[in-house]
């Protein structure tokens, strides 16, 4: 009976660390989007649901990729390698491709 209590006593303080560690491992999201004026970035994001930017920094480099929600479905784009300048003036455009941005805005209208 003791070693059943330990061993869940055990078992239970591993799963209360790892759910801690979690959030501290996470891609950094960004919470609010100031997307700059312009054709396709400024209308997807005016027509769709939710847009968001998923990074990951390492040094100047910043991998990002996008998600936009519409319809209740998420696009999931691939990542791309940013450089920090980019990201910090324009994040949308250095995580969204002009044509995939076009495309998503496009799905919008039907």
């Amino acid at each position: 009976m003791n070693n059943l209590i330990n061993n869940l006593l055990i078992a239970t303080t591993t799963i209360l660390t790892l759910a801690l560690s979690l959030p501290t491992n996470a891609q950094n999201t960004l919470e609010k989007l100031y997307t700059q004026a312009g054709y396709p970035y400024e209308p997807l994001v005016k027509r769709s649901q939710l847009v968001r930017i998923l990074y990951h920094q390492d040094g100047k480099i910043i991998s990002c990729r996008a998600e936009v929600t519409q319809d209740q479905k998420i696009w999931i784009g691939r990542a791309i390698d940013a450089q920090q300048k980019d990201f910090v003036t324009k994040p949308l455009r250095a995580c969204l491709s002009r044509s995939d941005a076009k495309r998503l805005l496009k799905n919008t209208y039907q």
